[in-house]
């Protein structure tokens, strides 16, 4: 009787860290999507990022009473050092900064080769991007401003402000500015390689 008792238990112990580890997954895949999240869902991408924080820490509880319910208390403990280390981890991460650097990695020769045609004048004031790069710029296209050339990754709802990528066939001086938004100024303030600068 109690072998039967306990196997139903014991299927469901998978069920529950495939739950627990879902969880954080989606946490650290919407932390580390936020600006594309941001540019498709707009508002409603902070209620994703807030169901993401729900999922995880909701599912580790459950998960963290089943044990002690079980009176499983090392696995709960390390459930519970699991938990608030990966809690510290997603907060302390400068997601921003490992968003653009993965990304500038990840499409370096194809950004690179876009700067080229940009130095020599083969490109229009706006043109629409590989569709490789396509997802980096909010309308997809990339801009001719100021002097540089502009990939607007990021701009609030009123157009108020923004972040991009730019190349810059000079390097800029300190009071280089670039219009990020309308009506938003920005400057490029890390420079990621080959004429690419972070604008902030």
């Amino acid at each position: 009787m109690s072998v039967t008792a306990e196997a139903p238990r014991a299927g469901r112990s998978p069920v529950l860290l495939i739950g627990v580890a879902g969880g954080w997954l989606s946490l650290l895949v919407c932390n580390y999507l936020a600006y594309p999240l941001l540019d498709v869902l707009a508002l409603l991408a902070l209620l994703v990022m807030a169901a993401c924080w729900l999922l995880a820490v909701s599912t580790s509880v459950a998960v963290l009473v089943v044990l002690l319910l079980r009176r499983a208390y090392v696995w709960a403990a390390g459930l519970l050092v699991v938990a608030i280390g990966a809690g510290l981890i997603l907060q302390t991460t400068n997601w921003e900064r490992t968003y653009v650097d993965s990304q500038f990695r990840l499409h370096r020769g194809q950004l690179v080769e876009l700067a080229d045609r940009y130095r020599i004048g083969e490109l229009p004031a706006d043109v629409a991007l590989p569709w490789r790069l396509r997802y980096l710029s909010i309308d997809g296209q990339a801009h001719e401003r100021d002097g540089a050339l502009y990939l607007p990754v990021w701009q609030d709802w009123r157009a108020e402000s923004g972040v991009g990528l730019a190349y810059f066939p000079a390097a800029p001086s300190p009071d280089t500015l670039i219009a990020t938004a309308s009506g938003d100024l920005g400057r490029p303030v890390r420079y990621l390689g080959n004429g690419w600068w972070w604008v902030e």
